[in-house]
């Protein structure tokens, strides 16, 4: 029923993530939660060939929303000190 997913694990660094829009974060955010699942989904079938895709999405994801958190706080503290 499920096939093997071949994904090639890049490590996506936090200074590539910086230079994106935040459309781009939150387009490869959601893309980042699907593979995730995809790859969660193939581990239960036992045929995941690399188990450490899921730890390098579940990091990837991490880096995407520490970006995109940073991006929210420096607003905030832009209106905060403007007021």
């Amino acid at each position: 029923m499920f096939h093997a997913i071949l994904i090639i694990v890049k490590k996506m660094k936090a200074k590539e993530l910086r230079e994106l829009a935040a459309d781009e974060l939150k387009q490869s955010y959601q893309d980042r939660l699907k593979e995730h699942f995809d790859l969660r989904k193939v581990k239960v079938t036992g045929k995941l060939d690399n188990p450490l895709q899921i730890r390098q999405k579940r990091r990837d994801i991490a880096r995407i929303k520490t970006v995109l958190n940073e991006r929210m706080r420096e607003r905030a503290e832009k209106n905060n000190g403007s007021k």
